[in-house]
């Protein structure tokens, strides 16, 4: 059995879905109570700050934090039916289809298929459970007295973390593969994508000047 790793944004999907999420909880909720927070994300972004921060921590993500802390309040139920609307409004229609496929084909030939993203959790969930997929990873959404604090619970689903969690997972679950695949369209999976026996690189339109210096495969849709 093969271990096949999938990022999910402008891998499997052609665009950054998690702040897409909150633009859309806020547009279908007329969400406008932390509308100061959008315009001071605006105002760092403008000046600089936040480019500054995630250069020296690109770790704590400050732009989706403030992002997230725009839907604060916004009650569990709404939006894990939100993460269904999103997957059938958004998600589906902007498959990237090579991708898709492959997944598919990977589901079909028994292989353990697992989701790690950046994304949020509640439309992760729904993607794999519509498509029978073993196990996913995202950011977590902290929820308290069934609402959104506007945090994230634990940290971001990026960079190292998705070795920490995958790690975590397999060991914990006893699963035994004969070798690892994996699948993203960025430089910053780069943990993950040596992480795997076999690396792929999504790349849109052009090939990406850094793939070929760790050796990787490359995708080009």
């Amino acid at each position: 059995m093969q271990l096949v790793i999938f990022d999910f944004c402008e891998t499997l999907v052609n665009f950054q879905t998690a702040d897409s999420f909150v633009d859309f909880i806020i547009k279908k909720e007329n969400y406008t109570k932390f509308r100061w927070v959008n315009i001071l994300d605006k105002i760092l972004t403008k000046t600089r700050f936040l480019a500054v921060l995630n250069k020296f921590s690109p770790e704590l993500n400050p732009s989706k934090r403030l992002k997230l802390l725009q839907i604060r309040g916004i009650s569990e139920k709404k939006v894990n039916q939100y993460a269904i609307d999103f997957y059938n409004q958004l998600i589906m229609p902007n498959r990237i289809m090579p991708l898709y496929e492959k997944m598919q084909k990977h589901i079909e030939s028994k292989d353990f298929v697992i989701i790690i993203s950046g994304g949020f959790t509640p439309y992760l969930k729904v993607f794999s459970e519509k498509h029978n997929i073993q196990a996913f990873f995202g950011t977590e959404m902290e929820i308290s007295n069934s609402k959104l604090t506007g945090q994230f619970s634990g940290k971001d689903c990026l960079h190292g973390q998705k070795i920490v969690l995958l790690e975590k997972y397999l060991k914990e679950h006893q699963i035994n593969y004969t070798n690892s695949i994996s699948y993203s369209d960025s430089i910053t999976d780069l943990p993950l994508l040596k992480w795997t026996d076999e690396a792929f690189v999504i790349s849109k339109n052009k090939s990406q000047s850094w793939v070929k210096s760790y050796g990787f495969k490359e995708i080009i849709h």
